[in-house]
Formats: structure tokens, sequence, C-alpha cells
């Protein structure tokens, strides 16, 4: 990859959103290294109180939190018009085949399925920031064998 790949996020702010440590690390480092300021929450409510507090670029939010899910995180972030056009990227580690719909009824731009394919997430990330709002994009579901 080159240079300019590499630092292309330079410029752009994100919250992360995700309760397990993990991924909210691995999710900051990959970021980081491509230039973007990452700013992270572990949970709904430390989600919406961080976007009040400095607006990002995008959120990448993950569906499965206890407390207030990441479906309900972006149903409030859109019905309020301070937040509403701020891209929402909706992570899962579920199969949930019913995920999509709820994502983008809730007004999630996209969804990207939770793994440590750090190319998928960051051209998700990519596309939602670049997006002229065509609609949602999702990811395909993993085929089952």
């Amino acid at each position: 990859m080159g240079p300019s790949q590499q630092r292309s996020g330079v410029g752009r702010r994100l919250l992360l959103v995700d309760d397990q440590p993990f991924f909210l690390a691995m999710g900051q480092n990959i970021f980081r290294a491509r230039g973007y300021e990452v700013q992270t929450a572990c949970s709904g409510s430390e989600a919406l109180a961080a976007v009040r507090a400095a607006r990002p670029d995008a959120i990448i939010l993950d569906v499965e939190m206890p407390g207030m899910d990441g479906i309900e995180t972006c149903r409030r972030l859109k019905a309020n018009p301070a937040t509403a056009k701020i891209p929402v990227v909706i992570l899962t580690a579920t199969l949930d085949t019913k995920l999509n719909e709820k994502a983008f009824k809730a007004g999630a731009e996209a969804t990207v399925q939770k793994s440590v394919d750090a190319d998928r997430l960051l051209n998700m990330v990519k596309i939602v920031l670049n997006a002229d709002r065509a609609g949602p994009a999702a990811e395909p579901a993993p085929e089952h064998r």
C-alpha cells in the first residue's frame, strides 16, 4: 500500500463504539495508522455523550452492547437534527438475517460483519465518508456451509 492510501483518513474524525476492549484497541490501531483521529466509547449512552462533545465525521457502532444496543443508539442519533447527517456503520458479529433491515430502518448508512479483516471495514468507512447519500450499503451475509 502506498503512502497516499496509508494516510487516507488524515483530518477525519471517527467515533468507534464497542463494549469489548479488544475491538476498541484493534479499531483504534487500524484507523490511526491510516491517519484518522479516533475517539472511543464503550456504550450507546457514552456514544451519545461523545457525539455531543465532539462531532465525528462518521460513527462505527457495534450492534450488540449491554443497555442501549447499537440499533437504538443509531435511531437516537438519526432522530436528532444535530447528529442525523453523521454516517453510521453498524458492526455485528451475529448472523441475524434481519440485521440489515433493522439497521437501515434505524438510519444506518452501512453494515459490516465484525471480523479481523481491517480492509473490509476501512473500505466501508471510506464509502460512507465519501457517499453522495445514494442509499444504504450492506456487506453480503456470509454463506453457511
